[in-house]
């Protein structure tokens, strides 16, 4: 069973070879147009023969892989039939497409011995090194498996393809062998086969390093961000073990060590991408050869043109594919050849893993189910890039790696669920007990209990009985709202840059693209950012884990629907690929904020801070030096935006500690005790719509100018944010005289500031806008001067809500809110159409003014009156994890 593990990955990844080519006529599909034997198919059958043999007991749902095998026989075979039979080429098609749903039963059947998981690591480990050293020999000019003609090497230029006949090829393997080598990886991370062990570093560091520049060396810029997604992931999947007590075989010098390693490899690779995006922003002619297919699936949908025949029937309306190119999306090709009901059936198994780490949740404590969501992720990245997943050695090699994924995860959450069980509640936070029965600041009967004297026997009690102090308020909001001033600054410097670049018409178009993803993004945190502030101050850590949970649910609808308005609104300024990556930045740039509310409200403040700052620097430095190498300014901006999010995750992850379980109710739970948080933050920024609305009603020129002048308004927006951030978990402990002290204070503190820099910014508005964004923005001075009027009483609006938040009065602040962003919405929309720009900014500051008055006047009525309530009652059940 081991030597069957190890031949059939060595064999898929390693040395892939198809025996008697020599005289096969010109072809390219997903395999040779004839049949011949492989090294792959025959260790892929014997591996099946084999493990057939020798497993027990079977897996469950083996009768519903052998079911999907015949169904998608079955689809072939009926397509077969309505065309009037099938070629040599199209049986040896239905053949390779057959060996994928195989492939996922032989992963199963490896997967369901556990013994077999050192074999998968080690060879994972010997495949990783030696496509290595010999892309390394490659690369240095050392002729080694040359790339078939002279051509195809002069066109690839010195990308390597190690072992591999294609450079991509080759980064999809490193990418399948990188998950399986994380995913069978145990406590200890050292190499070896018996008493011959290498250092840990070496496992823990050193492969991955090795996968990041063999993939560096192959060019593919899909799968270099796979690996870098896989390699964070990962690392933070072993760091959560050691969080766990569980040694994996490294020690503190060997992490910086390692971390040194990775950071350089990074650093390598990231010009490598640049210079390939450059040279190649937009894929080739892949617009052209995707509108064929897409016209061939809609002519064909339900029993497609048959497999492996794409070249051969799509070229006949096609020059460009019949010149060889079929379209570079694994699961469009899949859909033409196929029709979707195959390809259906053929893409179950990936899109069932993706669903099942979504159920079982990302936050379990092994990060297992978010380590198979990064692959599965990653992976189709590379899938909707590329034809070559679907052929030869890499389609059984992706699915052999989905179904040992799919059941160490089942297991693997079988495992966490027994421990919890044998327990007899939640799993045990640091402190030494579970969080099932921390019941301090609970809601009871309806009311919220509020917070006794501190218990030092207690660190929960301890932590929720802080007593709210100006000076603390003060100090943590002005580094908090220094570093999103700061951090917007750089923001605001990228948008200076990009304006520059494209013309106001397109950068029109992006600010609506912008406005309305920001909207979605406050949406899509479902007031969790709000409510984690509140819960980790009262000790509620079920209810923290619940609301991270559902945070990363909203998440991934949330990138889903920015994508569709992306390419809605944005479809004659940018290419569709950039709305994409646009989008999937601003979503997991969202998650990451959401994570640091928990760091806010420990009081570490320093961690916010850096992340702020780290992400804002890291996107404007790609963003500029992407455009001073050539690149396209979108796109520029995409990248920035999407690797500094990434590294803003795994600094986060990092720093914060999250303790408790949550359950599928508490999740449940979590919705609907945070909805009025909801209400309030998406009625507070209803704000980041106006550029949206404006676009729509006053298109054109108008709609830039008022764009360009809503960025220079976002650096203000930072300081209500701050306030509002720190004073939440502040007050969610304090008692109504000092919250009330608070109120005022802030109040007093925020107009007197921020109206003095306001007063300045309409003197020198006209002057600005035409230093910033050129001759072209003059006109938008006035929108400017006009807009800041305004800001002294919606910065100040915000700390009003908080404080009342804090206190339990997040419902009333919503229905303000909700009156307040109706106004403003429709109030903008008549001041664009009657006055243009300039009239949409004197609704933005009147709308501001009354919302802040009647903050002030309901604020103190209520916190004179000294009744704190919940922010949802309750009226039948306790609950542990309240609002």
């Amino acid at each position: 069973m081991a030597l069957s593990a190890a031949v059939t990955l060595t064999c898929l990844a390693l040395l892939p070879k198809t025996f008697g080519q020599g005289d096969v006529p010109w072809h390219v599909g997903i395999a040779i147009p004839v049949f011949a034997p492989s090294t792959w198919m025959i260790a892929l059958v014997v591996a099946s023969v084999v493990l057939l043999a020798t497993t027990r007991g079977r897996l469950r749902w083996m009768p519903v892989v052998v079911s999907g095998i015949v169904a998608l026989a079955l689809c072939i075979g009926i397509g077969i039939v309505i065309r009037g039979g099938a070629s040599t080429r199209e049986w040896v098609g239905a053949v390779q497409y057959l060996s994928a749903p195989v492939a996922y039963a032989v992963g199963s059947l490896l997967a369901k011995h556990r013994s077999a998981a050192p074999v998968l690591r080690l060879t994972s480990a010997g495949v990783i090194a030696a496509q290595f050293g010999c892309a390394a020999l490659q690369w240095l000019g050392v002729p080694l498996n040359p790339m078939g003609t002279a051509e195809a090497a002069l066109f690839l230029g010195d990308r390597t393809n190690g072992t591999l006949n294609h450079p991509v090829n080759l980064a999809k393997a490193i990418v399948l062998v990188l998950a399986l080598y994380y995913l069978s990886t145990g406590p200890d991370s050292r190499l070896g086969l018996g008493r011959i062990q290498l250092p840990a570093i070496v496992g823990r560091y050193g492969i991955p390093a090795a996968a990041l520049a063999t993939t560096a060396l192959t060019g593919s810029r899909t799968g270099l961000l796979a690996v870098l997604m896989l390699i964070v992931t990962g690392e933070l999947m072993l760091r959560r073990r050691v969080a766990a007590g569980v040694p994996t075989g490294g020690g503190g010098r060997q992490t910086v060590l390692g971390f040194v390693l990775l950071g350089i490899g990074v650093v390598a690779a990231v010009p490598v991408f640049i210079l390939r995006m450059i040279a190649d922003p937009a894929g080739g002619a892949r617009a052209q050869i995707v509108s064929s297919a897409l016209e061939f699936l809609v002519s064909r949908p339900w029993w497609g043109i048959g497999p492996n025949n794409y070249v051969e029937v799509v070229g006949r309306m096609d020059p460009i594919v019949a010149n060889g190119v079929p379209v570079h999306n694994g699961v469009l090709l899949a859909a033409v050849e196929l029709g979707i009901p195959g390809a259906v059936i053929l893409l179950t198994p990936a899109s069932a893993l993706a669903v099942l780490c979504v159920w079982k949740g990302v936050f379990r404590p092994t990060l297992v189910p978010a380590f198979c969501l990064t692959f599965t992720v990653a992976y189709f990245g590379i899938v909707a890039t590329t034809y070559g997943v679907m052929a030869e050695s890499m389609l059984p090699l992706w699915f052999l790696v989905l179904g040992v994924a799919t059941v160490w995860l089942v297991e693997d959450q079988q495992h966490q669920d027994q421990r919890r069980g044998d327990r007899g509640g939640d799993a045990p936070t640091r402190e030494g007990h579970g969080s099932a029965g921390q019941e301090d600041g609970a809601l009871e009967g309806g009311r919220e209990s509020r917070p006794g004297p501190a218990d030092p026997g207690n660190p929960v009690r301890a932590r929720s009985s802080r007593r709210p102090n100006v000076r603390g308020v003060v100090g943590g909001a002005s580094a908090l709202a220094a570093s999103r001033i700061a951090g917007s600054g750089l923001q605001a410097v990228a948008m200076v840059l990009l304006a520059r670049y494209v013309d106001p018409e397109g950068f029109g178009a992006f600010g609506g693209y912008f406005g309305a993803v920001a909207f979605l993004a406050v949406v899509a945190d479902a007031g969790v950012s709000t409510a984690l502030l509140r819960w980790r101050a009262l000790g509620h850590d079920t209810a923290v884990s619940a609301g991270l949970r559902l945070n990363v649910l909203t998440t991934i609808g949330g990138l889903v629907v920015a994508a569709a308005i992306g390419l809605g609104l944005t479809a004659d300024t940018m290419a569709p690929w950039i709305a994409v990556l646009l989008a999937a930045g601003w979503m997991v740039d969202k998650n990451v904020e959401t994570m640091l509310s928990l760091a806010i409200a420990d009081g570490r403040m320093g961690h916010a801070v850096v992340s702020i700052l780290g992400r804002k620097a890291v996107q404007v430095a790609i963003f500029v030096t992407a455009v001073a190498l050539g690149g396209e300014p979108f796109a520029s901006l995409a990248y920035g935006l999407v690797v500094a999010s990434v590294l803003g995750q795994v600094h986060v992850r990092l720093a914060v500690r999250i303790s408790g379980v949550a359950a599928a109710a508490d999740v449940w739970r979590a919705v609907l005790e945070s909805r009025a948080y909801l209400v309030s933050n998406v009625s507070a920024q209803a704000r980041v719509l106006d550029a949206t609305v404006v676009s729509l009603v006053a298109p054109g020129a108008g709609a830039g100018l008022y764009a360009a002048a809503s960025r220079i308004f976002s650096p203000f927006v930072s300081i209500p944010s701050a306030l509002s951030t720190v004073l939440v978990p502040h007050t969610a402990t304090a008692r109504a005289g000092e919250a009330r002290r608070l109120f005022w204070r802030m109040n007093l503190a925020v107009a007197l500031v921020v109206g003095a820099i306001s007063a300045a910014g309409m003197a020198a508005a006209p002057w600005v806008a035409e230093l910033l964004f050129g001759e072209i923005y003059s006109k938008a001075g006035a929108v400017i001067a006009v807009m800041l009027a305004g800001v002294p009483s919606f910065c100040a609006s915000s700390p009003c809500g908080a404080v009342l938040q804090g206190v339990g009065r997040g419902a009333l602040v919503a229905k303000i809110g909700v009156v307040s962003a109706a106004a403003l919405l429709v109030t903008v929309a008549g001041g664009a159409a009657l006055f243009g720009a300039v009239g949409a900014a004197a609704a933005v500051s009147l709308t501001y003014l009354l919302k802040h008055a009647s903050l002030l006047v309901v604020g103190d009525a209520v916190l004179r009156s000294d009744q704190a309530m919940p922010v949802v009652p309750h009226t039948a059940e306790h609950s542990t994890s309240a609002a």
